[in-house]
């Protein structure tokens, strides 16, 4: 039975997601157009271009391979099963221990797919775009993760139910523990959570792999109708989860306790808050960060991770280990 309603739930937050993330998407479209002193795009554009774009037949270049088509598909699934280990103001719906693991194999295996799909496309310029896309992700995944494991490692020393997972930031959180070294750790790893923020979706300086005015989209330059509907979706999806990690780590506090809820109408009050800070956080990460950047060469691009981020993060790990180990008494 649990099972049943874990299923059910899963299928409501797929619809309510893909909502939520299509009507950001309409939101950041109008709100960089305004910052740069123009009208933009109607704010349900983005529910207007999928609509569209699954109504029309999809394109098949010649020399593509059976995995060109299947990666849409594969990518999609990969996003639905992420929502099922994502926390959305409350723990994750499969909340287990050690499920970071499983929410990290998964998002890096959208990007993975991605790549796939545009090897196998026979084109040129996405092959360039997969090539980027694989070593950005490689840049951008290592200081996060280990930001991320510091953060839930340091937590589990408080006594939580279920260690590594995330649903732990709603049973405490980072800023709690109130002691300076800490807080200035977690402050640190803020800032290398917004950086890798924006280079997972992909805008201002890490808008490298798509450079949609060089190699024409990157890695889905060769898709068209329903096969780019679904990466589009899935895309967006990414972006709503990736912030929800976001929001989950530095920004868990919930407000249906405020309000004396309980049972299904705090799940539903505390879903909507977290929409809520989703949107400011993808404010600052994607619609500012994109309206005040430019891009930035790939070589530039894994220099601010490998030689910025990467040891901005491991201060900001140290202060926290030697917080908790209590060198400095």
């Amino acid at each position: 039975m649990n099972l049943i309603y874990a299923t059910l739930g899963l299928i409501g937050l797929y619809i309510y997601v893909s909502f939520a993330s299509l009507l950001w998407e309409g939101l950041d479209r109008k709100l960089v157009a305004r910052m740069q002193r123009r009208i933009g795009p109607p704010l349900l554009q983005p529910f207007y271009d999928f609509l569209k774009l699954v109504s029309k037949e999809s394109i098949i270049p010649r020399h593509a391979g059976r995995m060109f088509e299947l990666a849409p598909v594969f990518a999609l699934a990969v996003s639905i099963a992420l929502l099922a280990y994502t926390p959305f103001g409350f723990a994750p719906l499969f909340n287990t221990r050690g499920d970071v693991i499983v929410f990290m194999y998964l998002l890096t295996l959208i990007a993975f797919i991605r790549v796939l799909g545009a090897v196998n496309s026979g084109s040129p310029y996405a092959q360039i775009g997969a090539q980027r896309e694989i070593i950005i992700l490689v840049s951008r995944e290592v200081p996060m993760m280990l930001a991320l494991f510091a953060i839930l490692w340091r937590l589990s020393k408080l006594g939580v139910s279920k260690p590594f997972s995330l649903g732990t930031f709603y049973e405490h959180n980072i800023w709690e523990i109130g002691t300076p070294l800490t807080f200035m750790g977690a402050v640190i790893l803020l800032f290398v959570f917004l950086a890798w923020l924006a280079s997972e979706i992909e805008v201002g300086y890490f808008n490298i792999p798509e450079a949609e005015e060089e190699i024409a989209e990157g890695p889905m330059a060769e898709y068209s109708g329903r096969h780019l509907a679904l990466f589009k979706l899935s895309n967006a999806l990414k972006e709503f989860i990736s912030a929800s990690l976001v929001v989950a780590i530095f920004f868990p506090w919930g407000i249906s306790g405020v309000l004396g809820l309980t049972g299904a109408g705090a799940v539903v009050v505390d879903l909507i808050f977290h929409t809520l800070k989703v949107y400011a956080v993808l404010f600052v990460s994607m619609s500012v960060f994109r309206a005040i950047t430019g891009r930035l060469r790939i070589t530039q691009a894994v220099q601010v991770f490998w030689f910025r981020m990467l040891p901005a993060a491991v201060i900001g790990v140290l202060l926290i280990v030697i917080d908790l180990m209590e060198v400095i008494a």
